[in-house]
């Protein structure tokens, strides 16, 4: 069965009904009918609303059979869980072009087994990579994992180490920097 996420995504972004609509060209009530499923979904609905939250279409879908899993609580700080649903939580990969990385040894936050998703694909630009970790490509075709931050010289780049090991390389050209946009990591018993 496919669940709307309209009203998540928009409360995501801070935007109420009427900032949709005005987006959209309609009206609040018809936004809120659709997000509570009173009035039918269609394509050229999504494709309207997906435009106005300017979030891709099959971001407002949730299709449990594709990975998608209704969020039943949200758990406070003291532990207890609300007995209220909050939407979908996707297990789908959130990168377009998705380059795996599977870590073989802990390395800082990042456990053995951990595997990374990274965003590869052709919008993956040096400046959306500053602040966060990264596989980084140089000009000699090194591969490493390592945080990016602003180099001191005009479009260079300084890569921290991940982990305890490693060295810091300052100014470096990047061929890529694909940042980690998700985290698979297994718990076992």
């Amino acid at each position: 069965m496919i669940h709307s996420r309209i009203r998540e995504i928009r409360k995501e972004k801070g935007l109420t009904l009427q900032d949709v609509a005005e987006r959209a060209g309609t009206t609040a009530q018809t936004i809120g009918r659709l997000e509570t499923g009173m009035r039918t979904l269609s394509i050229k609905w999504v494709n309207r609303i997906s435009k106005a939250l300017e979030t891709d279409a099959s971001e407002l879908l949730a299709l449990p059979q594709q990975g998608d899993i209704e969020i039943s609580g949200l758990v406070a700080k003291d532990g207890l869980v609300s007995k209220k649903a909050f939407g979908a939580a996707s297990v789908r990969f959130s990168a377009k072009s998705p380059i795996a990385l599977k870590i073989r040894t802990n390395l800082g936050e990042y456990r053995a087994g951990d595997t990374l998703v990274c965003e590869g694909g052709p919008t993956t630009g040096n400046k959306q990579a500053v602040g966060r970790d990264c596989l980084v490509e140089l000009k000699g075709g090194k591969r490493l994992l390592a945080k990016v931050v602003a180099g001191s010289k005009k479009d260079t780049f300084t890569l921290i180490p991940i982990g305890n090991a490693g060295t810091m390389l300052q100014d470096k050209k990047l061929k890529l920097a694909a940042p980690v946009v998700n985290l698979l990591r297994t718990f076992k018993a």
